[in-house]
């Protein structure tokens, strides 16, 4: 299966994905920007956080580029990939930023490989389903 992204005008490649909390009924489309630097699941913004209905779980502290700590709400939600492969993960949840990031624990779950194709402009995603 193939998840194919393009690259915004930073140049940060960035995927169409899916997401529900509590219910496939608060399912909102979303464009989430794939970050290597991020070791976590996906990060959301609020906004977006509340119009999927995640389900809070806990919290956790991460260590930003900087050094410095941010401590945060972890929620569990669900990403919807083409062909209905639901992945099921730990979300944080942004205050400060309005961008979804995705990250390299979602990479992780879905047994994935993330190529970056500057020539034709695509980042893509190449996974199994039901792995």
């Amino acid at each position: 299966m193939v998840l194919t992204g393009r690259f915004n005008q930073q140049g940060h490649p960035l995927f169409p994905i899916q997401l529900f909390g509590f219910s496939p009924q608060t399912t909102i489309d979303l464009t989430a920007m794939f970050d290597t630097g991020f070791t976590g699941f996906l990060n959301l913004p609020l906004p977006q956080c509340l119009q999927s209905a995640l389900i809070l779980h806990s919290t956790a502290q991460y260590t930003l580029a900087d050094k410095s700590l941010s401590t945060t709400l972890l929620c569990m939600g669900t990403i919807v990939l083409p062909t209905n492969y639901n992945i099921i993960g730990a979300i944080s949840i942004s205050f400060t930023s309005n961008e979804a990031l995705l990250g390299m624990e979602f990479l992780h779950k879905i047994k994935g490989k993330l190529r970056v194709d500057t020539a034709h402009g695509l980042a893509i995603i190449e996974y199994e389903k039901n792995r």
